[in-house]
């Protein structure tokens, strides 16, 4: 045996030898270090009485974040503080040198075993910053971090490990799922992620059971700017819950996955929830780059059973999703009126991209209900896809037996209110394309077109039409089918008077007209185009319509005659359940149709004026069919008013003043005063010169020797016939007294006599008027300047008279009297002779005599200045 005692003796001496020449020395433990400082008393006896003194004396490269006595004072005694010790306990020692240049953060891992995951360590994330100035630092002008709390003194070393103070505790971490439901609730930069999440329950509640970790990818909100808000809302809707879970399942890693984990640097794969694999690569600026092209935006944030990382985009594509129409019915909240299609079968082209079709859908509300039969879903529907939504109708796939097979329709129509379909579900939004479908949101059900019956009774201005129409028994549902209708409208039977009440006297010359509206094949207004198409209508006769050169007008055309129509359409796609109607501004009247003069004026039931001219040979050129006259015929009260009677001598010229001829081409009606017409009687002509109100016109009347006259004429009803007659229903008969002025030739004393005379009788009068005035003038002005001259001079001789006769009166009063005598005395004196009276002096004198005696007196007498008055 090659082993020997003696050997085993050498080898223990040598053991000997060597302990005795190294002696083995105490080791210092993290807990030695805490004890020598009396900053950490407080520390000291909590890791006493928690039993945490065995754990950080015989645990071998540990790190421990020790709080000083300063902190712990101030810890309420709520809180678990052997929890938070042993959270700041971890499992690898931590230096400064541990920290590369391209990481600047690391996950490391604790002695605590959380909850929720407590077969795992829980992480603690620590990070190496600048330091500020002043703050302290490890030598190298950085620090460590971990959480909020900041170190206070870096790398204290011990034999087992190494300690850093810091300046507060460290919370522990929250569960992953407490995480995302707090990102969901705050709306933050993942809430929209985070909601899908919860939408989800059973994940987190299957991390909880299993006591497992996760790794969640979290897409910050802008990631999902490539959807839609309808392909968004279909996510977060109950028709979503499959996409959301294959979102989820892409986003959502087994176990806890940190950036470290790619120790080589060249990436790692790891399996996600859904199945497929996820790389993941560390890159030089902290960061993970996911399968090849997204990079995390934060990276590492831990939690007790998980970690976290943002991501700017999604790690799947928007052609992943594989949008159809049946999911963007989903996100347009039509829920109900998928789960009839689906309970009816008719779903069948819902998931198709490739489907050619419009889909109308009503969207849940509270007060509508669903469409709940076949016929009404189907009427949703439609073969053709809308381009816009201008105003079209389109067909749906409604096919039933009372439109003969042909497709019912949807009608848009877009008003200054919004756009409507069928004038009753309004549009909530602009059409959406999926693939070859288009999809309009409305905001109820559509209802299939009512009967004939009640469409045509609340048409509000065709009430004349729609009468007629239940007079002849024209609106029975089950006669019509399929067919077009055009319904004139009440302005049109107005603008024809009298022939309208033609028709309603005569109810199968009505119904010719109303067969001759209505044809046998539903037409729409698009339908009709500037190419002409060939239709039959009810009676059978053959018609082509087209598009006429204004955009509302429809020409309808007789083959092989020369019939043709312009009308103007006022409503179009008026829909009923067995076809369609189309409003007129005019009454087509077709060429089979004949009205005549002698219908018009028995409609308007004017009888007598019809006998007389039928008592005169009158009657043969005004009244034939193909009379082209215009006749103002008078009421029969009128006629008996007047006594027009057969037996007048003068009858053929009183009735051939009411019709007119005439002159030139055709412009315009009688009505419009554009042209002159001359009547039958031989140098009259008329003229419409004024409109009145209700319907009164003022005629100007002329003669050959041009004399005119005015009369009012009241015009009760007019008409047309087929060749072009106009009729008018006069309120009163033209008077034979227009013939009088015109009755014969006159001499030029007879035309302009009376006129002469009194002429003359003006002028006679004017020079009489004349002369008397002068007269008076003359006479009058003679007289008052001669009588002021001889008062003057008597005046003037009188003055130094009365020095000497006090007695005479006073010469005011001689003035006086002497007019008095002079006025009273006029046969004996002449008018140029006044009388003076003054005291002895009573003798008539001549006025030369007056002034000799004056002339005398004042020779002898002195002359004295008589003073003057001042009363």
């Amino acid at each position: 045996m090659w082993f020997s005692w003696r050997a085993f003796e050498n080898i223990v001496v040598v053991c000997l030898c060597f302990a005795a020449i190294h002696p083995v020395t105490a080791s210092v433990s993290v807990v030695d270090l805490l004890s020598s400082s009396p900053d950490f008393t407080i520390l000291i006896r909590v890791l006493q009485r928690t039993g945490l003194i065995p754990v950080l004396n015989m645990d071998r490269n540990i790190t421990f974040f020790a709080p000083p006595n300063s902190v712990l004072e101030k810890v309420p005694p709520s809180v678990d503080l052997p929890t938070l010790l042993r959270y700041l306990i971890v499992t690898d020692p931590i230096v400064s040198t541990n920290f590369t240049e391209h990481e600047q953060e690391r996950v490391f891992f604790s002695e605590l075993r959380a909850p929720a995951a407590p077969d795992f360590p829980t992480p603690i994330k620590i990070s190496r910053i600048r330091s500020v100035t002043g703050a302290p630092d490890d030598g190298t002008g950085h620090r460590l971090k971990i959480g909020d709390a900041n170190i206070l003194r870096h790398d204290w070393l011990a034999d087992n490990g190494v300690i850093h103070v810091i300046d507060r505790l460290v919370d522990i971490p929250e569960t992953l799922c407490h995480e995302i439901l707090e990102r969901a609730s705050q709306a933050g930069n993942t809430g929209f992620m985070s909601r899908i999440f919860l939408m989800h329950p059973w994940i987190c509640i299957l991390l909880a059971e299993s006591q497992d970790t996760a790794t969640a990818l979290l897409p910050v909100n802008n990631a999902f700017s490539v959807f839609s808000d309808i392909e968004l809302a279909y996510i977060l809707s109950s028709g979503g819950h499959d996409d959301r879970l294959k979102l989820l399942g892409e986003h959502f890693l087994y176990s806890s996955i940190y950036r470290q984990n790619d120790t080589n640097g060249f990436g790692n794969i790891y399996p996600a929830l859904s199945g497929s694999l996820v790389n993941m690569e560390a890159t030089d600026n902290g960061r993970i780059r996911f399968n090849g092209e997204v990079n995390s935006l934060e990276t590492d944030l831990i939690y007790q059973n998980g970690v976290i990382h943002t991501l700017p985009s999604l790690l799947t594509s928007y052609e992943y999703f594989e949008f159809t129409p049946r999911k963007y019915l989903h996100g347009l909240n039509a829920i109900r009126f998928i789960n009839e299609l689906e309970f009816h079968e008719l779903d069948d082209n819902l998931d198709s991209l490739t489907a050619r079709q419009t889909i109308f859908a009503p969207i849940d509300s509270s007060n509508t209900d669903s469409p709940s039969s076949d016929n009404t879903l189907l009427y949703h529907y439609s073969h053709f896809a809308l381009p816009n939504l201008e105003n079209r109708v389109i067909p749906s796939k409604l096919q039933l037996d009372s439109m003969n097979a042909f497709f019912q329709h949807v009608k848009v129509t877009n008003t200054k209110d919004g756009v409507f379909i069928n004038n009753y579900a309004r549009v909530c939004q602009q059409p959406v394309v999926v693939g070859e479908t288009v999809i309009i949101a409305i905001d109820r059900p559509l209802l299939l077109p009512q009967s004939l019956s009640l469409v045509a009774g609340s048409l509000a201005n065709e009430l004349i039409s729609v009468g007629i129409f239940r007079q002849l028994g024209l609106l029975d549902d089950l006669q019509v089918r399929g067919w077009t209708i055009f319904v004139p409208d009440d302005s049109a039977w107005e603008s024809i008077g009298s022939v309208r009440k033609y028709f309603l006297k005569s109810p199968e010359i009505a119904r010719q007209l109303f067969y001759s509206l209505m044809l046998k094949t539903p037409i729409y207004f698009d339908d009709i185009t500037d190419n002409e198409h060939h239709y039959q209508d009810v009676a059978g006769n053959e018609i082509t319509l087209r598009r006429g050169d204004s955009l509302d007008s429809v020409i309808i055309t007789a083959p092989f005659t020369s019939y043709s129509q312009t009308i103007m359409l006022s409503d179009t796609d008026v829909l009923f359940d067995s076809g369609v109607i189309h409003t007129v501004k005019s009454v087509p009247i077709p060429e089979y149709i004949r009205i005549t003069p002698r219908q018009l004026l028995k409609a308007e039931d004017v009888n007598v004026y019809v006998d007389l001219l039928d008592t005169t040979d009158l009657h043969s050129p005004v009244l034939a069919d193909s009379s082209q006259y215009i006749i103002l015929a008078p009421i029969d009260t009128a006629l008996v008013f007047d006594n027009i009677t057969a037996g007048m001598v003068n009858l053929v010229t009183q009735l051939g003043l009411h019709v007119l001829r005439r002159r030139s081409i055709r412009a315009g009606t009688f009505l419009d005063g554009i042209s002159v017409y001359d009547s039958l009687v031989p140098g009259i002509s008329m003229q419409v010169i004024q409109s009145m109100r209700d319907e009164y016109y003022i005629l100007r009347i002329r003669s050959a020797q041009l004399t005119e006259m005015r009369l009012p004429v009241r015009i009760l009803s007019h008409g047309q016939s087929t060749d072009g007659a106009e009729v008018y229903v006069v309120d009163r008969v033209l008077p034979m007294s227009l013939l009088v002025p015109i009755a014969g030739p006159k001499s030029w004393w007879q035309r302009h006599g009376v006129l002469v005379a009194l002429g003359a009788a003006a002028g006679i009068l004017t020079i009489s008027v004349l002369s008397l005035f002068w007269f008076w003038v003359i006479f009058q002005g003679g007289r008052t300047w001669t009588r002021h001259r001889l008062i003057t001079e008597r005046m003037k001789n009188l003055i130094p008279f009365n020095r000497f006769q006090h007695n005479q009166p006073h010469i005011n009063d001689m003035i006086i009297s002497e007019e008095s005598e002079d006025e009273d005395d006029d046969d004996d004196a002449s008018e140029n002779t006044p009388f003076l009276t003054s005291g002895n002096l009573g003798s008539r004198v001549t006025g030369e005599g007056a002034v000799a005696s004056a002339e005398d007196t004042a020779s002898t007498a002195e002359r004295v200045e008589l003073p003057t008055r001042t009363d």
